[in-house]
């Protein structure tokens, strides 16, 4: 569904949306050691209260895109902010720990119905000129939740505690709830999906599941993305770690802020001059092109932060460009929806396998090992763009 002019209102509300449904890990995240009080279980246990969201995302992330077009697009974009903040409300009540983590889970259900409708409504109420810089405003949703919730959880903590702050988060999503009700427009068919009739088997969504990821036009912002999440979150995780304790937490802080920065600035216009394709190519260059002089600052903790912040930055360049080419390539709601459901897929691949393939090989090579990954990983996002590319130009030339 094509749109002549931005919707700002829209795109502005369900941008915001996206801050909310990050903010489903970050509540947590940022506040382990209030949820360290409560439960007394192993860190391992702990730190699963955080991930166990991204478990919807890793198995149901191309089935959330099928069943979205179905239920429409609208619909399930409302129905998961409601259902996210009754969740988060009962969060509030601190049950045991069991019953937690099926909440978690299940708010991890509302998350990816939030994540995949997020960027369909975004681009469905943008004109063609705006969506590239709208797409890049809605990649910057997750590292920006994050920053706003190491400012905001602090004092709502220290004023009431856990309660108060799942409780805040559920007022905020039930009030973006009501007000996108109100002002999204409702979809002009009351079916959506072309395949609306195809019953939903197991056979036939293991079907869907391999036209997709065959299709090199709907699988490419995905299968471009997985590398950008494994490195992204491998690197914020332990690239601090190589700096002395006292510089750690701010560098910690300020790499995400550089990834934001450069996505929300430069990413734009470069999308004015290069396809989304060809910048997230240029973003995974420049991405190897920084990593190596880690290797040669190590030990210059100034140096070495400029260095990681260089990293971050050129990083920045993907997440915008990945979803500006989701957008470009797939022109229905439909494609887009699976697209979508694929990237959210992928990208919960990236940030489940990432970190502890990145752990093992800085157990035995060290800084050495981390820049080989991030190089290694930046060129398989590269030549992966490369194959699909000439996939997609061949299948246009069969086409004509």
């Amino acid at each position: 569904m094509a749109s002549l002019r931005t919707d700002y209102a829209i795109v502005t509300l369900v941008w915001m949306a996206g801050l909310g449904a990050a903010a489903q890990f970050g509540k947590v995240a940022i506040s382990l050691a209030a949820f360290r009080e409560i439960y007394p279980v192993g860190e391992v246990a702990l730190g699963f209260l955080i991930s166990c969201v991204g478990l919807a995302g890793l198995t149901l992330g191309v089935l959330g895109g099928i069943l979205i077009t179905r239920v429409g697009i609208r619909r399930a974009f409302v129905t998961g902010l409601v259902l996210a903040a009754l969740l988060s409300a009962v969060q509030a009540l601190l049950p045991p720990y069991p019953v937690m983590i099926a909440l978690r889970v299940l708010e991890g259900a509302t998350h990816l119905a939030i994540v995949i409708a997020g960027p369909i409504l975004m681009a469905r109420h943008s004109s063609d000129v705006a969506r590239p810089a709208v797409m890049t405003l809605w990649s910057s949703f997750f590292g920006l939740s994050f920053m706003l919730i190491a400012l905001l959880a602090p004092p709502i903590l220290r004023a009431g505690g856990l309660p108060s702050l799942m409780l805040s988060h559920g007022a905020y999503m039930l009030a973006l709830a009501l007000l996108l009700w109100r002002i999204l427009p409702a979809p002009i068919a009351r079916h959506e999906s072309a395949l609306k009739d195809v019953p939903l088997t197991l056979k036939s969504v293991l079907s869907l599941h391999l036209s997709i990821y065959h299709s090199p036009i709907t699988s490419a912002a995905a299968l471009g993305f997985v590398w950008y999440t494994a490195t992204y979150i491998s690197v914020l995780t332990y690239l601090p770690g190589f700096v002395d304790a006292s510089h750690r937490t701010g560098l910690s802080a300020s790499l995400p802020l550089a990834s934001i920065i450069t996505s929300l600035t430069l990413g734009i216009v470069l999308l004015r001059y290069v396809t989304p394709v060809r910048a997230v190519q240029i973003g995974y260059l420049l991405s190897a092109l920084t990593a190596l002089p880690l290797l040669f600052v190590y030990g210059n903790d100034a140096a070495f932060i400029l260095a990681c912040l260089l990293l971050m930055g050129a990083s920045g360049f993907v997440p915008g460009a990945s979803f500006a080419a989701l957008a470009a390539l797939n022109t229905t709601d439909e494609r887009r929806a699976h697209a979508t459901g694929a990237l959210a897929q992928m990208g919960n691949v990236g940030t489940t396998c990432g970190p502890p393939i990145l752990a093992a090989i800085i157990s035995a090579f060290d800084l050495a090992g981390t820049v080989v990954f991030v190089v290694l990983l930046s060129l398989g996002g590269i030549l992966l763009h490369v194959v699909l590319s000439r996939r997609r130009a061949a299948l246009m030339a069969a086409i004509d």
